[in-house]
């Protein structure tokens, strides 16, 4: 999926990387083109706990397909939270409880995707 934002960007959904779960985390990947800058990946990896919490906020359910729903969900909203704010955009984040502890509105979108 793509998004266009206010500063012209375009962020895509590449699909996920297999076997990070060894990691104990889901590794959704994304392309960023922003104008005037060169595209960039970046890998969005939602760990076990903070998929856990994200399935709870949405009604409880655990089924094996949420860690994958969460993760491009996740990514989703805090790429679009980065590029918003213009923020730097690392080639590598890690979406942990914590972060979206710091970023109660990010859970909220994730919550709002996975419905």
């Amino acid at each position: 999926m793509a998004t266009n934002l206010e500063t012209q960007a375009d962020i895509r959904f590449e699909g996920f990387t297999p076997g990070t779960d060894i990691w104990g985390t889901t590794q959704a990947n994304f392309l960023i083109r922003i104008d005037g800058l060169h595209a960039r990946e970046t890998a969005v990896q939602l760990n076990d706990p903070a998929a856990k919490m994200i399935a709870e906020a949405a009604g409880g359910e655990n089924p094996p397909e949420i860690p994958e729903r969460a993760a491009h969900g996740a990514g989703q909203a805090i790429l679009e939270d980065l590029v918003s704010r213009g923020a730097p955009v690392a080639s590598t984040i890690v979406a942990s409880r914590g972060y979206f502890e710091e970023n109660p509105g990010l859970l909220d979108r994730v919550k709002a995707a996975l419905s």
